[in-house]
């Protein structure tokens, strides 16, 4: 899969906060596989690897940790190289229109959120195979940008155009096939709970819904005294309306990102400050 986008340099300070989210993710990614994959000659690395995989059979109170550590083991070379893949071509789409912090909640999110329904039908199914991988992250990252820029074309191959959102439901269809049989259904299983959580928190930031909020009454001895005339101050530093960044997500999936005027990239990155 190809996007019209100019490829990133990995090798520039790795680990930088000034980095992309993505790239920072898929430099711990990478730097965990390559550290397992070296002491995977010695005793260590099988032990290593059984300890930050997330294990069903064990009690969570013990292995709470992996609910976490298991997003960043992967058991093989294919294994990584197709979610960081994904992770890059699709994830950079998406932080260039909402911005790097939405990209580490939907990562962790979609990721426990995969864990936690792969151990729930663990338990219905009595299934005891480990689960790693970042791909039920990855999961939610991938429907989020197909809900957030359905229109949104990539190459694949380099050649044929297709808008994202199809090849998204495809592979969401293939996942939920997947879910009850296979070599790979506790995978399919976590893409699910990723996707779930994806859907939930990009559908809450365009504004479709709300997450409950809960307020504490404050105590009366530190509120601060009410003021009796309201105050207007106009900072010129107004938020485009939603027209406005629909307009711009339209033109972005008929032409791409490269082709936004200077005035409709910061109007993008002003309403992806909110």
């Amino acid at each position: 899969m190809i996007t019209n986008r100019p490829f990133v340099n990995l090798n520039a300070k790795p680990l930088s906060p000034l980095n992309p989210a993505v790239i920072n993710l898929i430099w711990i990614n990478v730097i965990v596989f390559i550290s397992l994959w070296i002491l995977s000659f010695t005793s260590l690395g099988g032990f290593l690897f059984n300890i930050f995989a997330f294990n069903p059979t064990w009690p969570l109170y013990f292995s709470f940790y992996s609910i976490v550590t298991s997003l960043f083991v992967h058991a093989g070379l294919w294994h990584i190289l197709g979610n960081m893949l994904w992770l890059y071509f699709v994830g950079m789409i998406l932080e260039d229109l909402i911005g790097k912090k939405h990209i580490w909640k939907l990562f962790f999110g979609g990721g426990i959120s995969g864990v936690i329904l792969f151990y729930i039908l663990s338990i219905v199914f009595n299934n005891k195979a480990p689960l790693v991988g970042a791909s039920a992250g990855i999961s939610a990252i991938l429907l989020a940008t197909a809900i957030f820029t359905p229109n949104y074309r990539v190459y694949l191959f380099g050649m044929i155009a297709v808008e994202l959102r199809w090849i998204v439901i495809a592979k969401i269809v293939f996942d939920v096939l997947g879910m009850f049989g296979g070599m790979n259904a506790g995978g399919n299983q976590a893409h699910v709970g990723g996707y779930i959580f994806g859907a939930l928190y990009v559908t809450e930031l365009k504004g479709i819904w709300k997450f409950p909020k809960i307020t504490w009454k404050k105590n009366s001895f530190n509120q601060k005294p009410s003021r009796s005339a309201s105050v207007s101050i106009n900072n010129n530093k107004q938020t485009p309306s939603q027209e406005e960044i629909d307009k711009i997500l339209d033109k972005i999936s008929q032409t791409g990102y490269d082709k936004l005027t200077k005035k409709e990239k910061e109007m993008l990155f002003k309403a992806s400050k909110k």
